[in-house]
């Protein structure tokens, strides 16, 4: 009798040793059979982007020469002079004034403009009005 219970130990146990050796528990079955999209993958912070992510990675003075760099000196700027037109050997400004109609051309404004004392085509600026 007792050679009976003492196989039906060994072959319980057996049988236990195998499904706990087995490459795959149980518990991983269960698991691979739910789907992927109940555990979503979400990020634990928010990247930071544009003008802060830029600020964050720029480069730092950490040397005395970068600390102690003065603005380069560059030579003065010359004075402004007053407009000059283009052609004219005088640099004076004539004003003159002609009435333009939609149906002039431009041989006509020239017309106009000759009588009126202006200079030639290439000289001449118009300022509306």
């Amino acid at each position: 009798l007792r050679s009976r219970p003492a196989a039906m130990l060994l072959a319980v146990l057996l049988a236990s040793a195998g499904l706990l050796l087995s490459p795959r528990p149980l518990e991983m079955h269960a698991v691979a059979a739910a789907p992927r999209a109940l555990a979503p993958a979400m990020a634990h912070h928010v990247n930071d982007k544009g003008a802060k992510k830029h600020n964050s990675c720029r480069p730092r003075k950490s040397r005395p020469s970068d600390r102690n760099r003065t603005p380069p000196s560059y030579p003065p700027l010359p004075e402004p002079t007053g407009p000059v037109l283009i052609g004219s050997s005088e640099g004076r400004i004539e004003t003159v004034t002609i009435s333009v109609s939609p149906g002039d051309d431009a041989a006509a404004l020239k017309a106009k403009l000759t009588a009126a004392g202006g200079g030639g085509a290439g000289e001449n600026l118009f300022l509306g009005g």
